[in-house]
């Protein structure tokens, strides 16, 4: 057996934990800074306008990297399973399925946007001005579709925790480097940032093919397309799918909702937030993409008093670590708010729905845990209703609280709904726990 994939049942679990989580979370944080920096650079280089016109992309770009996310966490964690029950060949096998699925949801995906670009710009809420630089940006990542590969995921369900946080470290620093000299360099507009993003997909698509024909522990010999098991990838990544593709659909009501009640400050002000928080949620997706891969193999190894530590201890690092989050974005909102941009105005209203907005981090440790938990076993139904918990609560929620209360109506909303996602976790935490793992 791989000696990667064989400590994931002998080593202590918080030292799995934190190996596992210290290296996501170099890749993701390098990635949220990214999209910190991306932010600084377009608003500084072409201002609050153009930035407001990305953002309307968000929901795009979020579902983008859902459907890579998708495939390439419904894979691993069966992956993890297969080399817990020692089948490296079955693990393959998967894999293969996997990588079968993500290209041709890509071309899918790719044709469709550029059929109904118009219709869907309009859906997002593109008007004005900001519908040129939407338009631009969104073009381009159109193109580079195909290589938003999501196969990081695999990597790391081998035990192979460098490389998996290579391959997001690499690419995403000559995408920030990229970004400045498209930006500032070559005075390429939004169409600069869009194809630096393209050119670091590209890279970690590279790196990709690099580890799966050269350094996997996995064996690819023999390995068919099997409807059944694209079914199953499916059907487990499917969690993650509505986890993000929530998130884009919840970005984009927000969106819509804050036209309404805010105006071009309301929605310019989200973009801000919503890059900050994203940035802040970095170590819980951390801790909960650590978590799958463990538990996973433990799950597959017969060892499920290592599954409940695993959960136990995500679930606490995740809350303390929320906590912590929450004081510093109390502390100092304004200055973080002020790196991009210096309207008085904006600042304002974006400083008080960040307040609010931190107010949801402690909470977001119960579901992103317990969904990854059901994940990691194979239960389906529980981890789509903990991933979709957010934007289900949300729903109902923005019909009147915006109307009651203006813009604070929508930060409310959301926090209120993350709550209530935070108590539906509770419960289906205790519920596994007492049916599935069982010594």
């Amino acid at each position: 057996m791989n000696h990667d994939s064989a400590k994931l049942g002998t080593e202590s679990v918080p030292k799995l934990v934190f190996g596992f989580s210290l290296t996501v979370l170099a890749g993701l944080l390098l990635n949220s800074v990214y999209t910190l920096t991306d932010a600084l650079f377009i608003s500084h280089a072409l201002g609050d306008t153009a930035m407001g016109g990305v953002s309307l992309i968000l929901p795009f770009t979020i579902l983008q990297g859902a459907i890579s996310t998708t495939v390439g966490s419904g894979a691993s964690a069966i992956v993890s399973r297969k080399l817990g029950e020692g089948k490296p060949g079955e693990a393959g096998a998967v894999t293969v399925n996997a990588m079968a699925i993500f290209y041709l949801t890509a071309i899918l995906t790719t044709a469709l946007g550029f059929l109904m670009m118009n219709p869907l710009l309009k859906a997002l809420g593109c008007t004005g001005s900001l519908e040129t630089y939407a338009r631009e940006y969104f073009t381009i990542l159109l193109i580079g579709n195909v290589f938003s590969t999501g196969f990081s995921s695999i990597i790391r369900a081998e035990g192979k925790m460098v490389y998996g946080m290579l391959i997001w470290v690499i690419p995403i620093t000559m995408n920030i480097a990229l970004d400045a000299l498209f930006l500032f360099g070559l005075d390429m507009g939004v169409k600069g940032s869009a194809w630096a993003t393209v050119i670091g997909q590209f890279a970690s698509f590279s790196m990709s093919v690099f580890f799966f024909t050269r350094l996997t522990g996995q064996q690819f010999k023999g390995a068919k397309l099997s409807r059944k098991t694209a079914a199953e990838i499916i059907g487990i990544g499917l969690p993650s799918l509505i986890q993000s593709g929530s998130l884009s659909v919840l970005s984009a009501m927000l969106n819509h909702v804050l036209a309404r009640v805010g105006g071009e400050a309301g929605v310019t002000a989200f973009a801000y937030i919503v890059k900050i928080v994203t940035f802040a949620l970095s170590p819980l997706t951390a801790f909960s993409m650590s978590l799958v891969p463990i538990a996973g193999y433990n799950f597959g190894a017969k060892k499920p008093h290592r599954v409940r530590q695993t959960a136990c201890f995500c679930l606490l690092a995740g809350f303390l670590y929320g906590v912590f989050a929450v004081l510093l974005l109390w502390l100092i909102p304004s200055q973080i708010l002020g790196l991009f941009t210096e309207n008085a105005d904006l600042l304002t209203v974006a400083t008080r729905g960040l307040r609010i907005a931190a107010l949801t981090l402690p909470f977001t440790a119960l579901p992103m845990t317990t969904g990854a938990l059901y994940q990691s076993l194979g239960k389906k139904a529980g981890a789509f209703v903990l991933f979709a918990s957010v934007l289900i609560f949300t729903v109902p929620l923005l019909w009147f609280l915006p109307d009651a209360l203006g813009l604070d109506g929508v930060w409310f909303a959301y926090l209120a709904a993350n709550i209530l996602a935070a108590v539906l976790g509770a419960v289906l935490m205790l519920r596994v726990r007492k049916t599935a793992l069982t010594d």
